[in-house]
């Protein structure tokens, strides 16, 4: 028997993991909503049954407030799963509890899940599950998604719930409150035969957005007025919680806890920020100096390679394509390995601890003057990895407002792709600071992702800020399994890329530099190209070669640093007395602001046009390279003026 499966629940209540438990993937586990933004889904075979578990975005209602409510609220509204999991969080109960009482009004098979029973044990906390399945009438599971316990249970009732008969579970409101459903529901199915009723009933009683859209069009006369009992609806459901809740659960101590404690440092409105700011600065240290030497024995082993290739194969086109086309522009790209898997392991500890939604807590006070809220902050977060996740993100902002400002200005966060560039000019110029280097472009990129906000907010979007809802996770002790997944999957985006990409990349780069005079880069159709290039960034004292290099790194920031290996056909160690004499320190301080803000990678386009529209990208690319152009200008003004 295949029986369909839907998991849903409020955001960080360990929904991705119980879900990994359930079916044995290595989806990640994020620390705060909006990151399973994508419906996932999975198989398990269990006592002679083909389960297909499907992993909804975190949401907290079914008035869907953001993109991923609504992909989680459609998707239980229009495809039917056998059975509903509801995933509430132990030491949380009530958000949990509300949502699934909003579940059963679509009279559908339900579970309650009540996950971290293991970190409510801890704190002294009893649950009776018999209790709360005599009150809600649907079977109760108590899970831990670390330890594994009840997840067998789990799959056990999961089973014995979809071939039972039990259909309808209702929570029934007061007298005035059904009296006015009643009146709704028969008036929706006079003109329609939908199974649903009671609960479009309800949801247009509540306001629904979407619902009293869809029953306006149909027609102007409707007997209720839309939205007249939301509070309504929404005290009574809070209230029979409150008495479940009171039967149900032993109270837990009130003492102050340690991460009530530890919050009062870190969410606090003057010692937050400076905070945040230290801590990347930490893991931006920590990316460049401890793992350099693996930096350097890969760049040892490149090179060893090259050599090897030109020594057994000779000076002729095959071995110029494999040494300088595929070993030293895919090399070049490969020696920072070590460094961006370390920044990401710094980053998986930040949000795996619970840290990351704090520091978006911070930040909201500053959103707010940009007219954005936190829930931005952490899709800008996100971009620290890769632009292409972060501007999927944006579908958990609510406001489409907020949105759009949040993609077109997403891509001026720093991206890992970027961070070769850096290290590789911070290496060869600020060889004394360059740890603080790197730091500096990060909190520039940053500003930058900020004033483009504002900039937008104020010229072009003009409105108000969204809100900005967020429960914060308890603090976590990362799990060396949940680092290494984070870890992994961030990392191979980049390995997949130098595989991909940057290979195909590498090799039509090495072609146009190769013809139509293998003897002489600067007659080649890439040296051509770039001296087009080079009329418009002459101001900013970028040469044909560093235009080159900027022009091909539109398909992939790596493939900046390929360029400059191809083009002086050698490793770093030499690398650095040719890029000396390309740029002084001022002009190469400004290059990598360039690199920092001018036009997203293709992968980067694509998304914004699948986000928000074709309109978008053309506005994106000549946004931010005219942004990009502006501030590294500035750059060479001031600095120009203060060196």
């Amino acid at each position: 028997m295949t029986i369909r499966v839907a998991l849903c629940g409020n955001p960080n209540v360990g929904k991705t993991s119980l879900f990994n438990a359930l079916t044995g993937m290595r989806q990640y586990v994020a620390n705060w909503p909006g990151v399973t933004v994508e419906v996932k889904e999975g198989v398990r075979s269990w006592k002679d049954h083909h389960l297909i578990i499907t992993d909804l975005p975190g949401m907290y209602g079914m008035l869907a407030t953001s993109m991923d409510e609504k992909i989680a609220r459609d998707f239980l509204l229009y495809n039917n799963p056998d059975v509903v999991v509801v995933v509430a969080d132990a030491l949380s109960l009530e958000q949990g509890l509300y949502l699934l009482l909003e579940v059963l009004e679509l009279e559908t098979k339900a579970i309650l899940v009540i996950n971290a029973i293991d970190e409510a044990k801890k704190k002294g906390l009893i649950v009776d599950k018999r209790e709360l399945s005599k009150h809600l009438k649907v079977p109760v599971v108590l899970t831990s998604a670390i330890t594994g316990e009840g997840v067998e249970e789990l799959l056990d009732t999961i089973i014995s719930t979809a071939s039972s008969t039990q259909t309808k579970v209702i929570f029934n409101f007061s007298d005035e409150v059904e009296r006015a459903i009643f009146q709704m529901q028969r008036f929706i199915e006079d003109f329609s035969r939908i199974s649903t009723s009671r609960w479009f009933a309800i949801k247009y009683l509540e306001g629904d957005p979407e619902i009293v859209e869809k029953f306006s069009q149909r027609t102007s006369n409707l007997p209720i007025k839309a939205g007249s009992l939301k509070s309504e609806i929404a005290r009574e459901r809070y209230d029979h919680i409150q008495l479940i809740i009171k039967e149900s659960i032993a109270s837990a101590s009130k003492e102050l806890s340690l991460s009530e404690a530890i919050d009062h440092v870190l969410t606090h409105k003057f010692i937050g920020i400076p905070v945040f700011l230290a801590l990347m600065y930490l893991a931006l240290n920590f990316a460049f100096e401890t793992v350099q030497p693996l930096s350097d024995l890969l760049e040892s082993l490149f090179s060893h390679v090259v050599n090897s290739i030109r020594t057994n194969l000779g000076e002729n086109l095959i071995s110029s394509m494999l040494a300088d086309g595929v070993v030293t522009g895919v090399g070049a790209v490969l020696t920072f390995v070590p460094n961006i898997f370390a920044l990401f392991l710094l980053l998986g500890i930040m949000e795996d601890s619970g840290y990351l939604p704090r520091a978006a807590f911070v930040m909201d006070r500053i959103m707010y003057t940009l007219k954005l809220s936190g829930r931005s902050f952490m899709s800008f977060l996100l971009g620290f990895g890769c632009s292409v996740p972060a501007v999927l993100s944006t579908r958990g902002v609510s406001d489409p407002r907020e949105r759009i400002i949040s993609v077109l200005s997403v891509p001026f966060v720093s991206c890992s792709a970027r961070l070769p560039v850096y290290l590789l000019i911070a290496s060869i110029f600020f060889p004394e600071n360059r740890g603080f280097v790197v730091f500096s472009v990060y909190l520039f990129s940053m500003i930058a992702a900020m004033v483009s906000s504002l900039i937008l907010n104020r010229l072009i979007f003009k409105g108000q800020r969204g809100f900005f809802i967020l429960e914060l996770p308890r603090y976590r002790l990362p799990t060396i399994k949940n680092l290494a997944i984070y870890t992994w999957l961030r990392g191979k985006h980049f390995l997949v890329k130098a595989g991909t990409i940057i290979f195909v990349a590498s090799l039509v780069l090495w072609a146009l530099m190769y013809f139509p005079n293998p003897n002489d880069v600067s007659q080649s159709f890439a040296a051509q190209i770039g001296r087009s290039m080079s009329l418009i960034l002459k101001p900013l004292n970028f040469d044909w070669r560093a235009s080159t290099a900027l022009f091909f790194g539109i398909t992939a920031k790596e493939i900046i640093v390929s360029t400059f290996g191809m083009l002086f056909k050698t490793q770093e160690e030499t690398l650095a007395k040719h890029l000396s004499q390309l740029f002084d320190p001022l002009t190469a301080y400004s290059f990598i602001i360039f690199v920092m803000a001018y036009i997203p990678c293709l992968a980067t386009l694509a998304s914004i046009r699948s986000e928000i529209g074709t309109k978008y990208v053309l506005i994106t690319i000549f946004y931010s390279f005219f942004f990009a152009y502006a501030a590294a200008l500035l750059v060479k003004l001031i600095g120009g003026v203060l060196l």
